[in-house]
């Protein structure tokens, strides 16, 4: 790992957030009694920036950057636009990916990167107002609900950092010098916290305001918080391999805990889809606000070529005609425009003249864009990871009930032909790798993550992200990346770091007391910038 320069206690995340020079001391001492009715008056702030934080983990984690150059980078979708990263990173053979502080792909890394430590950042400060001391005025049971929310926020963001990038830094409330981590190490903090969270909410019976996470299926709860953990901590153990054979060495078996535990087919209760309601405003999927508009953003061929093997898998400059297939969502979540979009000059195969509109009401260009309900976590997903997990665990595979959960969506949606354990493991390890493929477009934004941990991605594919190049000239790091053949996730040792890094935080910062007599900066990040994106580039 490489240890950065200590410069006194962390406020979660940030010590990343505030340069060392004009960053005000947060662990400093009244000299006086603590002014406990005072403190107790400002708890207000902590379970604000505990709600707040649950915003910002999700429109960060349904932002464009990184998710709209995953789709196409995986093939899953199409474009040639310059816009997100996807046109350099679409490129065949692939090339490296364009880690340069003032270049045109750099938001990429950079916009994750940032969106993940404002939310954690924050989250992380509510933790440790809360270990200082802080008490909601409810008392100890709402202190204990809101600190919940904080608890969830950290551990998902822990989870983007580990499957999105390389290596990153660890932080959480108690950080006092953060290191930058391989994402492996990253991956296993995540999951530490989502036993936690796992934990803390096991039995319980809270219930939150509906405009903290907005859902078709109801407000949240302690119970559909504490499902929704258990499948994000199973999608952490199974995304995380950057490689299929990395991929041999998960707890198959733990991931299959988890996942019967989650938002899925299992032992929770009914399955439901973690759906939150749009109102272009406060609550929006940018994955889906772009991925279902058909002048943006395509389906690639190669998806296509799944459902109708008479479709060619690339595009050739010919526009192929409409196709059919057995799979009555060729149909319901697909659609043919008889056109393809795009400059052919800068490779026909990223042309397609088929789009995904399974979620066209949130388009951009919808009468309702961005104002309609989306699901983040599908309980398909819940059940395919689950169904991997019984198939790939080496002791006692449950290929009959692998079979059936994944008949939820290939005969529930379908309507092909079941499977059975008579197909045998690998023929089932297939109808997966096809289910996440159709059914699960535009919902989580993990499909790179899908397919590369079965080595189902085009040779020379980022298998994850640098740090942003921006952070790297911050920390006296040499800048690096990956990308094109041979360099999918491989590239030398960073070296040495000799400052800590201090990346700029755009929230606003206020200061409490707490019990103990410490002051305690709180930063309350605002959400990630909506760019007016009507030039395509």
């Amino acid at each position: 790992m490489t240890h950065l320069r200590t410069v006194g206690p962390l406020v979660g995340a940030m010590a990343l957030l505030l340069s060392a020079g004009c960053r005000p001391s947060l662990d400093v001492t009244n000299p006086n009694a603590p002014d406990v009715a005072r403190a107790l008056a400002s708890a207000e702030d902590v379970k604000n920036l505990a709600i707040s934080s649950v915003n910002s983990w999700y429109l960060g984690s349904t932002y464009l950057e990184p998710y709209m150059m995953f789709s196409v980078t995986s093939d899953v979708g199409g474009a040639n636009f310059g816009n997100f990263g996807m046109r350099f990173n679409n490129l065949e053979p692939r090339i490296p990916y364009g880690n340069n502080s003032a270049g045109g792909d750099r938001g990429a890394a950079a916009s994750p990167w940032d969106n993940s430590y404002s939310a954690l950042g924050a989250a992380n400060d509510a933790l440790r107002a809360f270990a200082n001391g802080v008490v909601l005025t409810a008392g100890a049971a709402e202190t204990a609900k809101y600190k919940q929310l904080a608890m969830f926020v950290q551990a998902a963001e822990l989870t983007n950092l580990a499957l999105i990038f390389d290596k990153s830094f660890i932080v959480d409330e108690a950080t006092t010098e953060p290191a930058l981590s391989p994402y492996k190490d990253v991956s296993a903090a995540a999951m530490a916290k989502w036993a936690a969270v796992i934990a803390a909410t096991a039995g319980g019976t809270n219930s939150y305001d509906p405009t903290v996470l907005p859902m078709t299926v109801g407000p949240l709860t302690s119970t559909r918080l504490n499902r929704i953990s258990n499948t994000m901590a199973a999608l952490t153990l199974a995304y995380t391999p950057r490689n299929a054979a990395e991929a041999g060495t998960v707890d198959w078996a733990k991931v299959a805990t988890y996942a019967a535990n989650g938002i899925g087919t299992g032992n929770a209760g009914a399955p439901f889809n973690m759906e939150v309601v749009g109102d272009n405003n406060n609550w929006y999927s940018y994955i889906a606000y772009y991925g279902n508009e058909a002048s943006w953003v395509r389906i690639d061929l190669r998806l296509i070529n799944r459902m109708d093997p008479n479709t060619p898998a690339k595009f050739a400059g010919v526009v192929p005609p409409r196709g059919s297939s057995p799979d009555a969502r060729f149909t319901s979540d697909y659609d043919y425009k008889g056109n393809v979009i795009g400059d052919p000059a800068r490779g026909v195969y990223m042309q397609t003249p088929y789009f995904h509109k399974r979620y066209i009401t949130h388009s951009r260009t919808s009468p309702t864009a961005g104002a309609t309900a989306v699901p983040y976590l599908l309980a398909a997903e819940s059940d395919l990871v689950r169904a991997e997990a019984l198939i790939r665990t080496t002791s006692g595979a449950d290929l009959a009930t692998a079979a059936s959960l994944i008949n939820i969506s290939r005969v529930g949606r379908g309507t092909l032909t079941p499977a059975t354990a008579a197909d045998g493991a690998a023929t089932l390890l297939g109808y997966i790798n096809y289910e996440r493929d159709v059914e699960l477009p535009n919902t989580s934004g993990f499909t790179l993550m899908q397919r590369r941990h079965v080595d189902g991605l085009q040779a020379g594919t980022i298998h994850h992200l640098p740090i942003p190049a921006k952070e790297l000239e911050t920390l006296g790091l040499p800048i690096y990346t990956f990308g094109g053949p041979g360099l999918e996730q491989s590239v030398g040792s960073l070296g040495g770091g000799l400052m800590a890094s201090f990346s700029p935080f755009n929230g606003l910062q206020a200061t409490i007391e707490a019990p103990n007599g410490k002051m305690l900066g709180l930063h309350f990040p605002t959400k990630p910038s909506r760019p007016s994106l009507n030039a395509r580039q």
